[in-house]
């Protein structure tokens, strides 16, 4: 089993891909991981997409969210960041060049590679094809965490 306790999920407004793929995982995982999600360039207190919302629960996750910009406290919480871009990835090296070793994008880490698209401002058909793509990730992330 891995050292890897506190997951920080990253993406830009922190209301669409990050909150999906936390609370996803937080659904897989239980109580064996600490999980949380966090943007690159959100502002405090909005509420997570309502698209988002829809898709968590449609299979039943429950959930709470308002978004929180990536701070230097977040970053030091985290044993691995996960983000939805490599231009996240790129962004998060630049600010807390420290975290560099432990900051990958969700699908490099997971050796699919590639960016998850934003749904934000599409139909809900974009959300579920985000869902699907972060489960998949997230499958694989648990079964490399898990060895």
């Amino acid at each position: 089993m891995s050292i890897l306790k506190n997951v920080l999920f990253v993406c830009t407004g922190n209301t669409c891909r990050s909150p999906m793929a936390e609370y996803l995982l937080k659904e897989k995982a239980g109580d064996q991981l600490f999980v949380q999600s966090a943007g690159v360039t959100a502002w405090p207190g909005i509420p997570m997409s309502e698209g988002t919302a829809l898709v968590l629960a449609e299979r039943g996750i429950r959930h709470q969210h308002v978004s929180q910009p990536v701070t230097a406290e977040l970053i030091d919480w985290a044993d691995i960041i996960l983000t939805m871009t490599t231009s996240h990835k790129d962004m998060l090296s630049i600010r807390h060049p420290e975290a560099t070793e432990k900051v990958y994008t969700l699908k490099g880490y997971v050796e699919t590679g590639g960016d998850i698209g934003d749904p934000i401002g599409g139909p809900k058909e974009e959300y579920d094809q985000v869902a699907q793509e972060l489960d998949q990730s997230i499958e694989r992330f648990l079964q490399k965490w898990n060895k």
